[in-house]
């Protein structure tokens, strides 16, 4: 295999490990800890990706409604509990409604 194929395919991989996840409605229905934000089968692979690499940022992408804010406040204050370094979180409120993260390079 040639350096270039190389290069190409280690670009290809680090695209395919970026992530974006919703974040169901139902989850503000009950107590939050951060158990139950780790518990979270829907935010994982976007944590995974941002784990995987040190360059990632988590986007919480929400409403510009009350309740979206609210709720984008308090993940980004789970996930800073958790360890996730508060200048890796970007916010964005570029949803009708409801709130996803999204796992970006820059």
């Amino acid at each position: 295999m040639n350096r270039l194929t190389a290069f190409l395919i280690l670009m290809m991989a680090s695209k395919m490990l970026h992530a974006a996840c919703n974040i169901p409605q139902s989850f503000w229905d009950w107590p939050r800890s951060g158990d139950a934000v780790l518990s979270l089968k829907e935010i994982r692979p976007c944590i995974d990706s941002y784990l995987s690499d040190p360059k990632s940022k988590l986007v919480i992408h929400h409403g510009a409604g009350d309740e979206d804010t609210l709720h984008s406040g308090e993940l980004r204050a789970w996930l800073m509990s958790l360890a996730i370094d508060p200048s890796r979180i970007a916010d964005a409120s570029d949803m009708p409604r409801g709130l996803s993260i999204e796992t970006t390079d820059h």
